[in-house]
């Protein structure tokens, strides 16, 4: 079962539960994004999410030592579907960043977006 196919249920953690964490955008900014998730013991990362494939790839060397690869989407509105995902970290150009933070708040997941929060106002 994929996790787009995960029944709709919203997750409840538990207080010995791990965050399921994705990052969107993983050619800059998003790269210091996977570092700080995966040092975090309180989280998991399973999804990464690029358009670019290439920009995954670079990274692959950092998930080796994890139990479980996070998942590639190159489509961010895919990745909105996974219904075990709590939360996103966005480090898209900056046009995007609104409209994903949007698209995921809408998805139920909790946000973290650096600024600026839009390209425009």
């Amino acid at each position: 079962m994929s996790l787009a196919q995960e029944p709709q249920a919203v997750r409840k953690l538990g207080p010995n539960d791990k965050l399921k964490v994705a990052v969107i955008g993983v050619n800059g900014q998003g790269g210091t994004h996977l570092v700080e998730w995966l040092k975090n013991r309180d989280c998991d990362l399973v999804a990464v999410c690029d358009v670019d494939p290439a920009a995954y790839e670079k990274h692959v060397g950092k998930f080796k030592a994890l139990k479980q690869q996070p998942r590639y989407e190159q489509d961010v509105r895919k990745l909105l579907e996974y219904k075990t995902i709590d939360a996103v970290s966005i480090a898209t150009p900056n046009h995007w960043h609104a409209l994903m933070a949007v698209w995921a708040m809408q998805a139920g997941k909790d946000v973290y977006v650096e600024k600026p929060c839009s390209h425009n106002v």
